[in-house]
């Protein structure tokens, strides 16, 4: 079995937690590899191991998806709503190929995916925005605020749910639509079944700028005749999971 690790750097600056990563590996028969930039090296990996913060495992995530490697996720970072392992509980990697693997939705558009969800903000200035939203071709509704983020099941605690949305068992297949402060009563957050096609399109009415940004990467500004198209991927997230892993008890731990 092959692992590819996946470190961010200014998490382990000294490398200690990678190398105990490692050492249990190893001992349990697991041929290491760390990433280096060449995603050559997923070729043949059974998984992708991450070592940093939420937004690590998610760049991680990406990768392994696109090259069909499961993910686990070290926690290093402040949250850790997504990694299932802490620094002081790296024996449990010893029973890597006995965890459990579970099928996660992702998000695509024409020219991307989204593992947790797809931001469309009004950026940094301090003006309201106006979407468009369609399912399936008839209109939802136009959404006046902040924006609106699509997201996953897995991005429920991320972004949306600080913009008030529904925190959702992540082993739902299902889209969520959270408004960001909608300055409308009537806008609220709604969860749709997967084989729906989500639209947004920018109201530039008042040649306002709106920008879009899949899992909290840089964001591009949108241009006024575009119309987003998002669906579910017909190829899921691989995660991978201690057998005695419990939503419930991570939600509780973090007090969502």
């Amino acid at each position: 079995m092959k692992i590819v690790l996946f470190v961010n750097q200014n998490k382990d600056p000294e490398g200690l937690v990678t190398k105990a990563a490692m050492s249990v590996l190893a001992e349990a028969g697991v041929s290491c590899v760390v990433f280096d930039g060449d995603e050559s090296v997923f070729d043949g990996a059974y998984a992708a191991l991450s070592l940093g913060g939420d937004g690590t495992l998610l760049r991680c995530a990406k990768a392994a998806f696109l090259h069909g490697a499961a993910v686990l996720g070290i926690h290093l970072g402040h949250t850790g709503y997504l990694a299932h392992i802490d620094p002081d509980n790296l024996g449990r990697l010893k029973d890597i190929a006995s965890f459990k693997v579970k099928k996660r939705p992702v998000l695509q558009m024409e020219n991307g995916i989204a593992v947790n969800d797809f931001t469309f903000s009004r950026g940094m200035t301090v003006q309201t925005v106006s979407l468009d939203i369609g399912v399936d071709g008839r209109p939802l509704g136009s959404f006046l605020g902040d924006g609106v983020i699509i997201s996953t099941p897995t991005g429920s605690t991320g972004y949306a749910l600080s913009a008030g949305g529904p925190v959702v068992d992540p082993d739902l297949n299902a889209t969520l639509i959270t408004p960001i402060c909608a300055h409308t009563s009537h806008a609220h957050a709604f969860v749709i079944a997967p084989d729906r096609v989500v639209t947004v399109t920018p109201s530039f009415t008042e040649r306002r700028h709106i920008y879009l940004s899949a899992d909290g990467c840089a964001p591009r500004r949108l241009e006024q005749d575009e119309r987003i198209e998002i669906r579910v991927s017909n190829h899921p997230l691989l995660c991978l999971e201690p057998d005695e892993h419990s939503f419930i008890d991570n939600v509780r731990l973090h007090r969502l």
